[in-house]
């Protein structure tokens, strides 16, 4: 077995590309790579990488969002990216080994045009992690370690800084969605936690979302639309039926999982949903000069909600949306 040691210089000498459009927070070289393993650690930490296999034919949601909130904390806006260039580039650094599919393995060469997730899924499965690092990665003093050689050997101090900021604040998130997700199935309360002393508002909004965008399964209870593109991005936000504002809760029963039209259309009291669980329409959304299109023919339809009868939208917090703009 290799000693953690043995992992900690590997994820020291990564090869990264150099060039003048890094900035001075990444050292001028490419970050793609330790972000993505600053990632990965982060599904170990919160439970959910069960193996040393990742599969990307099937849902990458998780590890991508994880990938896209570092590299929008540490790289200037403007600079794009896929996780699928560190996942298939990370190949041959001695504890990541890309698994091709059939009639790819002999010549990988084209790993080197792999840019997004589409082209990667068409000539790999998936990726696997060195057991033993995959072991080491279970414990949080070893998964700190590794941290730390990415962290000093990578980013500056400043860059070090807002990335354990950001560390701190997923772990954080991810232990509110899920107790958000169990206090679902009790009594709604005035305030479900009290969030507004001791949750700072990035760990609230994300718990927030990960837990009502995932139980309704990114689909919008309201339109339906349900989109995922392949790099893992969402159609849907998690919508707070009352405001947190106004209600100080993040109760699952007062979101819903809404597209972007659906969310903003639902806030400024254009619809609404009735006691029976049905689509409510103002009458202003057809007036002149609105153009609503689809979103009329809404009325009278059933909302689409989570399989979870418990977590539906409570109707507490329908009344009073429906109150607030006069929808009946």
């Amino acid at each position: 077995m290799h000693p953690l040691e043995h992992y900690v210089r590997l994820f020291s000498n990564l090869r990264r590309a150099p060039g003048s459009i890094w900035p001075d927070t990444t050292k001028n070289q490419a970050p793609h790579k330790p972000i993505l393993l600053f990632s990965v650690l982060d599904m170990a930490a919160i439970g959910q990488l069960p193996s040393n296999y990742i599969d990307i034919s099937g849902d990458l949601n998780e590890l991508n969002d994880l990938f896209h909130t570092y590299w929008n904390r540490v790289v200037p806006s403007g600079q794009i990216s896929s996780i699928a260039f560190p996942f298939s580039r990370l190949h041959n650094e001695g504890f990541w080994k890309l698994v091709p599919k059939p009639g790819n393995a002999k010549d990988l060469s084209w790993i080197s045009n792999i840019s997004t997730v589409s082209q990667l899924r068409d000539r790999a499965l998936g990726a696997e992690i060195d057991k033993d690092l995959f072991y080491y990665m279970q414990d949080d003093k070893n998964r700190n370690m590794l941290r730390q050689a990415l962290l000093q050997s990578y980013f500056s101090e400043q860059a070090q800084r807002e990335i354990e900021a950001q560390t701190r604040i997923i772990t954080e998130a991810y232990s509110y969605s899920l107790e958000l997700i169990q206090r679902s199935h009790e009594p709604i309360v005035s305030a479900i936690v009290e969030t507004d002393i001791y949750k700072p508002l990035h760990v609230r909004d994300q718990g927030f979302r990960r837990a009502v965008v995932t139980t309704y399964d990114h689909r919008c209870a309201l339109c339906g639309v349900r989109m995922i593109t392949p790099e893992g991005h969402t159609a849907v936000d998690a919508a707070h039926i009352v405001p947190w504002s106004e209600s100080h809760n993040d109760d699952i029963r007062n979101g819903m999982a809404l597209c972007k039209l659906c969310h903003w259309t639902f806030d400024e009291g254009f619809i609404g949903v009735s006691e029976g669980y049905t689509v409510l329409v103002a009458h202003q959304l057809a007036s002149k000069p609105n153009m609503p299109g689809l979103l009329y023919t809404l009325q009278g339809r059933s909302i689409i909600p989570p399989t979870d009868k418990d977590l539906w939208p409570s109707q507490e917090y329908l009344k009073r949306h429906r109150h607030k703009f006069d929808l009946y």
